[in-house]
């Protein structure tokens, strides 16, 4: 087999870069649930969504990285799929951690994570961007009807976003989410304006035009929009826990969107070809 004909090889290296993250992710998350005091420093809001994003980590976003990695290191295109739809999410989790969290005895591991994390993306797209991920697919998928659904997706979240972030700064004052988990911006809303929603509309418009990347890039995405919803019914499952309120409407509504994200992703991936 060819080196070039990447799609068709195994490759170890994803394993290789994903046991470490997920040892070192296992480790932080444990001390995060189990040792609250770690985050003493937080409000109670803000501590309560961090205890929630530690218990997804460690019961589903670690388990996630590394049956895909192991299955990926075998040629499993749909593991490929999957681990770096993970892996673009553990880069936006552990900048939260980074940057968004009172320094704490864990900033340097959390700073490993997020590198290995970031580098392992780059080693994707570096050894991977020239695959012919159209491909991999057979002429069925929907890719109308699943791009049309990202490009829902972003600019939902975008006006969502908007609904609170448009009026403070009309009124140049700060929204009251961002008062509550005592921070100076709201970090989530950065990343996903300047990046993560711009991809996902990205992706969805190359799917819907057919073009190579989309093929790769919008099933990518919407891995990523799965495991954000499970870190964020966690992380409010565990505020309620905490008496820290929370809408459980809110919590029913992430969830169904999740069954739907779930529904479109395997739409897609049963499109691959064997």
């Amino acid at each position: 087999m060819k080196k070039n004909n990447l799609q068709l090889e195994k490759d170890r290296n994803f394993l290789y870069f994903t046991i470490p993250i997920v040892v070192l992710m296992a480790i932080c998350s444990a001390i995060g649930i189990w040792r609250q005091n770690l985050y003493f420093r937080e409000t109670a809001d803000w501590l309560a969504q961090c205890v929630g994003q530690d218990v997804s980590n460690l019961f589903f976003v670690a388990p996630i990285l590394l049956v895909s990695a192991l299955y990926a290191a075998k040629g499993s295109r749909t593991a490929k799929i999957i681990w770096v739809g993970a892996m673009v999410t553990n880069v936006y989790s552990y900048v939260l951690y980074c940057f968004a969290l009172h320094f704490n005895y864990l900033f340097l591991i959390y700073c490993i994570i997020l590198g290995l994390s970031n580098f392992s993306v780059i080693y994707f797209f570096v050894n991977y961007l020239k695959v012919d991920f159209k491909s991999w697919f057979t002429e069925k998928v929907p890719t109308k009807t699943i791009g049309i659904f990202l490009i829902f997706i972003a600019i939902m979240f975008v006006f969502l976003w908007l609904s609170e972030d448009l009026p403070a700064v009309l009124k140049n004052n700060v929204p009251e989410s961002i008062t509550k988990i005592g921070l100076i911006t709201n970090p989530v809303h950065v990343l996903d304006y300047t990046f993560y929603l711009p991809l996902i509309f990205i992706a969805g418009f190359m799917l819907i035009k057919r073009k190579n990347l989309g093929y790769l890039l919008a099933p990518m995405m919407f891995v990523f929009a799965i495991i954000t919803n499970v870190n964020i019914i966690s992380l409010m499952v565990v505020a309620k826990y905490k008496n820290v309120p929370s809408d459980t409407g809110l919590i029913i509504g992430f969830g169904i969107f999740t069954i739907i994200c779930c529904g479109f992703l395997w739409f897609m991936l049963r499109r691959l070809k064997k």
